[in-house]
């Protein structure tokens, strides 16, 4: 009879241990998926910074009057544009 009453408290805690586990395996879960997406978004943020610093260098490069540099970098800007719009729709 002791057996079976140990047995019951062993399985018991064995059950309790796995309600506990799958409660923190939930939360690792939703933490990993916050992270990746925070992840994506730092990833974008990173492209379009790296994309403007890139500009800037061609910007900078091209040694024209104003008018023309503002026409440059209002082409380039759209050109930034569709490119990140390409890359989101392949994305999906």
């Amino acid at each position: 009879m002791d057996y079976l009453k140990t047995l019951q408290e062993k399985i018991s805690l064995l059950l309790n241990k796995l309600d506990e586990t799958k409660v923190l395996n939930e939360s690792l879960e939703s933490k990993n998926d916050y992270l990746v997406k925070v992840n994506k978004d730092l990833e974008t943020k990173i492209k379009s910074i790296q994309a403007k610093e890139k500009q800037l260098k061609i910007v900078s490069a091209i040694n024209v009057d104003d008018s023309d540099k503002q026409y440059f970098k209002n082409k380039i800007d759209y050109l930034i544009k569709e490119i990140d719009y390409c890359i989101d729709r392949i994305s999906i």
